[in-house]
């Protein structure tokens, strides 16, 4: 009896065997201080937000975005992987759910204040830094047929905006549109491309301008399209320039290669006509001698000498589009098949096959498809712009001999 006393005793002063659970390798315990939640929050959670969002341009995927939002999708994705790495190493996650009783509430609530602040701090820092927003540069594209407006505005985060567009010319609005843009917060800018065929109206020279207004947030902006510069490889050329793209203004010459040419001269001629040079303009007519150049105009060009109703030289067709001429040389007999006209003015020459150092390529008189004999000739220019009525000029010249000299002038009529 007493040893079962004894015993029952001891077994009762015993200490039960419960097994206490280990915290997992890299696993803070959820009963850590605010100080240690704070760090494992900055080191695991802000660090990486930071780290990620200055690397996202350089990352493939940048451009993704939540649907029907602006916001980045790989952020999204990295700010809640950041959010559960925190709550694994404070120990809130455990193999029966989150847990965030006790001590832990303090860590919880730090958790969640940090996360909070982390996704409203760029929204009212976005708030508060915002910038001005302006209307920067406006640019042409190289051949003249875009422009580009640029809008500008500092901004933490990207921004959608609606942008309401009217040109005026000569203060009378022709076109107007509607657009979005967006500004890249990366940058603190976003593009509108304007298709000036859609808009344009007439010759912005020599005087009427076209003028562009922009309604973007509640403001309204006006830029002038006609000094912006474009820039071509030898040339600099202004937005008046590519807004004026209709031919007015056409004149031609054929002026006489009169010169002393024992392989061409017969009988007792001792200067005699061995060609012609034909020149022909195709610009602005602003009521000066000859047109202004047209440099972003596309055109084509037929060019005739006629000896009375027969035809002497019926020039190949000439298609220019913005300065660059071409034509069907014919082995050489017109000259090289290509040139560029309206560059330094409107003026172009019309090749032949033979050099002169004081005429330049001319198309010899026993080239001619007709008889070239003394008499009254015509020269005929005609521009063709697709849209619009060919434009065509006519001069007249006496092709005669006085004295053993040919003579070539230019007359009123025949």
């Amino acid at each position: 009896m007493v040893e079962g006393g004894l015993l029952e005793k001891a077994a009762e002063q015993r200490p039960d065997p419960t097994l206490v659970a280990e915290p997992s390798a890299g696993v803070i315990s959820n009963s850590v201080g605010p100080v240690e939640a704070v760090k494992t929050v900055a080191l695991f959670g802000l660090l990486p937000i930071l780290l990620f969002r200055a690397f996202l341009v350089y990352l493939p995927g940048d451009e993704l975005t939540v649907p029907f939002t602006s916001i980045s999708l790989m952020m999204v994705i990295v700010y809640f992987v950041s959010l559960g790495l925190v709550l694994w190493r404070l120990g809130f996650v455990t193999s029966t759910g989150l847990t965030a009783s006790g001590p832990g509430a303090v860590n919880a609530s730090i958790v969640a204040v940090s996360y909070l602040l982390m996704l409203l701090l760029p929204l009212i820092l976005g708030v508060l830094l915002e910038g001005e927003l302006s209307i920067g540069q406006i640019e042409y594209s190289e051949d003249g047929e875009t422009i580009t407006v640029n809008i500008l505005q500092t901004t933490m985060s990207d921004r959608e905006l609606d942008v309401g567009l009217v040109v005026l010319q000569s203060g009378n609005q022709v076109w107007n549109s509607t657009a979005s843009v967006t500004i890249d917060s990366s940058d603190g800018g976003g593009e509108i491309t304007i298709i000036v065929s859609e808009f344009y109206s007439s010759n912005a020279l020599p005087n009427s301008p076209y003028t562009l207004k922009v309604s973007v947030d509640g403001k309204e902006f006006t830029r002038d399209l006609t000094y912006s510069t474009i820039q071509w490889e030898f040339s600099q050329w202004t937005g008046a320039d590519a807004l004026s793209l209709d031919v007015t203004g056409v004149d031609g010459i054929a002026r006489g290669v009169v010169k002393e040419d024992s392989n061409r001269c017969s009988g007792d001629a001792q200067n005699c006509l061995v060609g012609v040079v034909m020149s022909g303009w195709a610009g602005i007519d602003t009521g000066a001698e000859y047109p202004a150049r047209i440099p972003f105009a596309d055109f084509t060009v037929e060019a005739v000498l006629m000896e009375g109703n027969d035809i002497a030289i019926d020039y190949p067709t000439i298609t220019v589009v913005n300065t660059v001429a071409s034509w069907d040389s014919n082995s050489g007999l017109f000259g090289s098949g290509s040139g560029i006209w309206g560059d330094y003015g409107s003026e172009f020459a019309m090749e032949g096959s033979v050099f002169d150092a004081n005429f330049g390529k001319y198309i010899p008189r026993d080239e001619f498809d007709s008889a070239g004999d003394y008499g009254c000739y015509s020269f005929i220019v005609t521009v063709t712009q697709e849209g619009s009525d060919p434009l065509s000029d006519t001069s007249y010249y006496e092709y005669r001999t006085s004295n053993s000299n040919d003579i070539w002038e230019s007359v009123s009529s025949c």
